[in-house]
């Protein structure tokens, strides 16, 4: 079932890369028998935040099947620096309340690390709404039972709704490996549907940018990339 999940690390001075990122999320959610090569993965990793006491690291966990077999670890690797974990947390957001939450017609969207979206064989490091909204439904079909997938009629009508409103933030680097960097966008972005969509549109972004807490949006979210914290809003666009 899907789950906003931390863990609280001791303090450490090596900062894990994207990489290492990935590979220390995968030990914590993957199974041995498991596709380790899928397209779109079960889980998300989010931000470290340093509280003074300890580092509080942010995960998604997507699945409908309960919380991951090895939840909570007892240590975590990144790379060769092994992490004991002293605390832990989780809230749990199951597909049927997400899809039942209420409609939503605006969305502040604020990219709390680097984010980006492919498109056409090219990395773009705008908060781009139709490739967000278009993210953020991969995910929820991949991993909701099959009675609340979105239905192409209502993905396309909330495609052909969305846009952006006003954004606010920079771009920024990160590096993934020695000599190879990525370019990401983080600050804010106001999404809004056109006053037009229907009300059926309203509910399915409402239901998605809650997923997308839990989520991320945009290219590599199991690298840390793409992770959001969104505020909505039920009043109708322009």
């Amino acid at each position: 079932m899907p789950a906003a999940l931390t863990v609280r690390l001791e303090p450490s001075a090596h900062v894990p890369s994207p990489r290492q990122m990935l590979g220390a999320a995968a030990g914590l959610f993957e199974s041995p028998a498991g596709d380790h090569h899928a397209a779109v993965k079960p889980f998300a990793a989010g931000p470290f935040v340093d509280d003074g006491t300890g580092t509080v690291w942010r995960l998604g966990w997507l699945a409908d099947d309960g919380l991951p077999p090895r939840w909570p670890p007892a240590v975590i690797r990144f790379g060769g620096d092994v992490r004991r974990v002293i605390g832990f947390g989780g809230e749990v957001h199951s597909f049927a309340a997400l899809a039942g939450s209420g409609a939503a017609r605006r969305a502040r969207v604020r990219m709390v690390t680097p984010t980006f979206f492919s498109r056409n064989g090219r990395d773009l490091p705008l908060p781009e709404p139709v490739l967000l909204v278009r993210s953020l439904l991969v995910r929820w079909n991949a991993h909701a039972p099959a009675a609340l997938r979105v239905a192409d009629d209502d993905a396309r009508a909330v495609v052909g709704a969305v846009f952006l409103d006003a954004v606010s933030g920079a771009s920024r680097r990160v590096e993934v490996a020695s000599g190879l960097r990525q370019v990401g966008f983080v600050g804010d972005a106001e999404l809004r549907l056109l006053r037009s969509a229907p009300d059926a549109a309203a509910e399915v972004f409402g239901a998605l940018l809650r997923f997308a807490g839990l989520a991320g949006v945009g290219a590599q979210t199991t690298c840390g990339f793409g992770a959001v914290e969104v505020e909505l809003s039920s009043g109708r666009g322009g």
